[in-house]
């Protein structure tokens, strides 16, 4: 950082043009290559210019690194979870004047995105990433911003169930410009929904590693939590010992007063039982995760543990309780935030299910929701329902249907 760089942003702050300025200091074009930093300033010159300027451009210097140090804090603290320090430093960091210089604002803006991304806020972290587009802002950037927008662009696209956009954006990083592992459990989440499960269980050992050596253990939680998932997609699994796995893991959420990771597990528990068709015991295990969730009902895994729950329930019940259903199928229509979200088109298919009967419901899976599934490279859920259609269609005694299944 140039002492020009202070020099501008003081001068348009205060509505001065150049000539102003540098009145009977220097030409405009003097002033012009100080504040690109192409002209070295003399100490006398920084005097005349902290007493045209009304600021002691020394001290706004380590005001500026300050800053600096408190970004880079702050993007400590969300990678952690701290979130009492978070909301903190957001408020500090906003109120300081000096967030608006070019250098800083592209991070400060990146990080906001984060923070959006981490609050389930998509919208809006959508509005700060398409700045981006700006050549403006970009061309201020430095090397390591670009690297960040990478990573916060993968994680966004995540949150959007884009794992395949994800990927290409995170495999971008230049790790020796971006030494953030973290990094690595968002690869092994993307990799996990496209159902690379053996690369999803190697990036999220790295992620482990990286946790443990940082002391982070409720995040040490989240990679633990994606290995398990990457365990139970293995042809060799073994449910009981997955099962021992996921009550150490409840234990150790429930000893961190963690309800939030908690349900996560509970709601990959049910996922795990659904797959093997052992519908009790999925909605056993989705029911606590939609208890322990149900404060926030416009989170994203409120409305997949409320989904788990009506599905496998309705699979166990039959017709039965169609009342209670379609309440709670209109509660997590009502929960649906984002509008392009597929979660609305799952829950037609409840709706469809309780209103028009078994047939028009796995019509609805063959025409709807595998194609929906396949073309946002959902290949996990996917396979589940062309499992599920096919065992309907066996059932049913449709030999063709079932071999049209065979091939999907």
């Amino acid at each position: 950082m140039h002492i020009g760089t202070f020099i501008k942003y003081y001068r348009i702050y205060k509505g001065m043009t150049q000539k102003q300025v540098g009145d009977g200091i220097c030409t405009p074009g003097h002033i012009s290559k100080i504040e690109s930093g192409h002209l070295q300033i003399t100490m006398d010159k920084i005097e005349l210019f902290n007493q045209r300027l009304n600021i002691n451009v020394e001290k706004e210097l380590k005001a500026y690194k300050k800053l600096q140090l408190d970004l880079e804090l702050w993007h400590d603290v969300m990678i952690k979870q701290v979130n009492g320090k978070i909301e903190l430093l957001k408020e500090t960091i906003e109120q300081n004047p000096l967030i608006k210089i070019e250098t800083l604002n592209g991070t400060f803006k990146l990080l906001k995105a984060r923070y959006f991304i981490m609050k389930g806020e998509i919208k809006e972290a959508a509005f700060y990433l398409s700045q981006f587009s700006n050549k403006r802002l970009s061309f201020h950037m430095f090397d390591y911003d670009f690297q960040l927008y990478y990573h916060i662009k993968g994680m966004y696209e995540l949150a959007k169930g884009n794992p395949q956009t994800a990927i290409k954006y995170l495999e971008k990083i230049d790790r020796d410009i971006y030494s953030n592992p973290e990094s690595y459990y968002h690869m092994s989440v993307g990799y996990h929904d496209l159902g690379q499960h053996d690369k999803s269980l190697r990036y999220s050992q790295l992620a482990l590693n990286y946790f443990k050596e940082t002391f982070n253990f409720t995040r040490c939680v989240d990679a633990a939590t994606i290995q398990l998932v990457a365990e139970g997609r293995s042809e060799g699994k073994i449910m009981a010992s997955l099962v021992e796995k996921y009550d150490e893991l409840i234990q150790h959420c429930d000893n961190l007063h963690d309800h939030r990771r908690k349900a996560v597990l509970h709601l990959n528990l049910g996922n795990l039982y659904r797959e093997v068709m052992d519908d009790k015991k999925a909605r056993d295990a989705f029911h606590i995760a939609y208890g322990l969730l149900k404060h926030d009902s416009y989170n994203e895994m409120y409305v997949n543990s409320l989904f788990g729950y009506i599905d496998s329930s309705m699979n166990v019940d039959g017709s039965a309780n169609k009342e209670k259903y379609a309440s709670l199928i209109e509660e997590g229509q009502a929960s649906v935030k984002d509008e392009n979200s597929y979660m609305e088109t799952f829950f037609t298919m409840l709706e469809i299910r309780v209103q028009e009967g078994e047939e028009a419901h796995y019509q609805y899976i063959e025409n709807v929701i595998i194609p929906l599934l396949k073309e946002k490279g959902q290949y996990v859920q996917c396979n589940y329902y062309i499992q599920k259609l096919y065992i309907h269609y066996r059932m049913d005694g449709r030999e063709a249907k079932r071999k049209e299944c065979v091939l999907s």
